[in-house]
Order: C-alpha cells, then structure tokens, then sequence
C-alpha cells in the first residue's frame, strides 16, 4: 500500500509532468501524428502476395512446381500443412494458399495424364483482399499454363480450382498498431526519464532531497507510478484513434494489452534510469538514449515486419526487449491471444525487468 508521501509526490509529479509542454509534445502528439501518417499511407496495399504451399504431393513434380513459384518476386511463399495454413488464412495473414493434390504429377516419366480429368488444384484465397487475390490468382493460371504446355504442348491436364474464405480483413494498420504503442512506450521510459533525472542531478535537486528526511526511495516509486499511468494513457489512446479512425480490429482482452504495456513500461523505465545514472548531462544522454532506441525502433518489428531481416540478425532481434513487448501485444490484438498463449514473450519482458534493474542499481547515482 501507498503511504502518503508517496502519494502526495506522485500527485506533484503528475502535476509536473502535465505541465511540461516538451513531455506532452513528445509522449502524446509524436506517436499519433506517426501513427496518422503511416495509416493513411497504408502500406500494407504495396506488399507482396502472401501465398501459402500444402504440398500433399511431394515428388519431383510438386517440387519443380512451387520452386517456380518461390522464384516469382511478387510472391511471399510459406510452405505448411493445410490446418496450418487454413488458419493462417482465417487469421487474415495470407491472401491465398493452394493445395498440391496427391495425384499432382505423372507417377512415372513415361505416363500421360487424362487430359478429359485434369488435376485440380485447390486455391483458397482471401474474400476481402480483392487486388491480393486477383494478382496472386493470375500469377498461379499464367504458372498452370507453363505447366501444362511442358508436359503436353496444349492439354489442359491440371486446373485450378479457386474458392473464396471467409477471413478477417486485417490491415497495415493492425500490424502498426502495436509497433507504435512499443515504440511509444520506449521513448517514453528512456528518454522522459533519462533527461529528467540528468537535470536534476546537474542542478542539484536529488542532492538537496537527500539532505531531507524523505526517503529517496519514495521520490522513485513517485516517478515510476507517474509515468506507468502516462504509459496506460498513451496506449489507451493510440489503441483508439488506430480501431476508431482507421479501423484496426482488436481481437483480444484490452486488459491483457495494458498488462503487457505496464510490463514494457517498467522495463524501459529502467533502463531510463541506468541511462540517467551512466549520463552526467543532457549532452550524454540523448546520444546514449538514441544508441539504446533506434536499433529496437528498426529491427523489433515497429513499422515492418521482421521477416523481411537476414536470418542471423533476426535471431538476435528475438531477444530484444521491444520485440518481446511488441510481439506480446501484436499477438492479443490480431490473433486474440490470452496471456498464457503469450507467456514467452512476457516472461522475456520480465527477464529483461530483472536486468534493466541490476544495470540501473549499479549506474544510478544521485550526484
């Protein structure tokens, strides 16, 4: 429980904070002008088609057939079961799969298909993303016709077979909604926290607080729970601007959401504060904030996807903090996770909590 100098602290804080028109600027009307500006821009309508591969086949002749179709550029190829990629598909994170039938390919070199019963292959595509659907089916009809004129010169011996599913529609702005929201909370605990303290180091402030009966420690928890609850507010309303103005689905417990958001907040508030403690001035800290943020800001999967990074340093961006906060709440809002489907990415945000604090106990100084 709260005693009353802590309370009485964190109000003044709260107070402070609202009335520094800089924190407002930076806290609130940053993340939501970048959050307005990439969905308008809706990014999302200039990728690639994301296509998915059953291969029930899987011989000599399936094979050459969807190496075709990974060499194609404008494809996204993720190869799978179709359970997998049925539910990949509801889920709205690909715009067609196709299926690869058994009888797909003549049993042996010497074997001519019936031309009058072609092989059908079965393409499931997104009912709600028309221009993915449409290039990704005329790329497959151009690649079955490749295919037939190989193997007969003109027969029509394999078909497709295209049937629309019933899927979410998501968006650019539902993989950018939790982007934002990480980023957001990660400037605020590095930056708003690092130059405060730096500042009231050099000018004196937490040395005279020491000379005061109050406890340095209530001074701290006054800090933490002003910025936890700036934390809560800042995801309150990107979250609504992002599902009220542009429509983004939220799938899963908001409460749940705000959870991971105080996690993450606590995280980088700590190592705000072990910033603030290496950093003598303003001067050092805003280029030690930038070398900590920036690289998260571009690798942790904010504005695009992690996919698209080379193979070893994807496997180093798994362990990065604002991966774990961001993936954590990228999982509730598209696909409904609950926390306990989310467990690993919470408990690498509470790994990184124990040692944001270590550092920030060893670095923090009051003079």
């Amino acid at each position: 429980m709260l005693r009353k100098p802590e309370i009485y602290l964190t109000w003044s804080s709260v107070k402070m904070w609202s009335r520094d028109r800089a924190s407002l600027f930076w806290t609130f009307f940053l993340p939501l002008v970048i959050m307005v500006i990439f969905g308008l821009l809706n990014f999302g309508e200039l990728g690639r088609v994301d296509l998915g591969i059953v291969d029930q086949a899987d011989n000599a002749a399936s094979a050459d057939f969807i190496a075709n179709l990974e060499s194609i550029s404008a494809l996204d190829t993720t190869r799978g079961s179709l359970a997998a990629e049925r539910a990949a598909l509801e889920q709205g994170q690909r715009d067609l799969v196709i299926v690869l039938p058994a009888q797909f390919g003549p049993t042996d070199a010497s074997a001519t298909p019936d031309p009058v019963a072609p092989v059908e292959i079965a393409a499931l595509y997104h009912a709600g993303r028309s221009s993915e659907t449409q290039v990704g089916l005329g790329i497959l009809r151009a690649a079955i016709a490749e295919l037939n004129y190989a193997i007969t010169g003109a027969a029509r011996v394999v078909a497709l077979d295209a049937r629309a599913v019933d899927a979410r529609n998501l968006g650019y702005i539902d993989f950018l909604m939790p982007g934002v929201i990480g980023m957001s909370i990660m400037q605020l605990g590095l930056f708003s926290v690092a130059f405060s303290f730096v500042t009231m180091k050099r000018e004196g402030v937490l040395r005279r607080l020491l000379a005061t009966p109050l406890n340095p420690a209530t001074l701290l928890i006054a800090q933490v729970i002003t910025r936890l609850l700036v934390v809560l507010i800042q995801t309150l309303i990107l979250a609504a601007v992002a599902v009220f103005l542009f429509g983004a689905e939220f799938a899963g417990n908001f409460f749940a959401v705000l959870l991971a958001a105080a996690l993450g907040g606590a995280v980088f508030l700590a190592l705000g504060f072990a910033v603030s403690g290496w950093a003598r001035s303003e001067q050092q800290a805003a280029p030690l904030a930038n070398i900590v943020s920036l690289p998260m800001m571009f690798l942790s999967g904010v504005f695009f996807s992690r996919d698209v990074l080379p193979d070893a340093l994807r496997i180093v961006t798994d362990y990065l903090p604002l991966t774990y906060l961001v993936e954590a709440i990228r999982g509730m809002t598209v696909q409904g996770d609950s926390i306990i489907a989310q467990w690993p990415n919470f408990l690498g945000l509470a790994v990184w909590l124990v040692v944001a604090f270590i550092i920030a106990n060893r670095t923090f100084r009051w003079e």
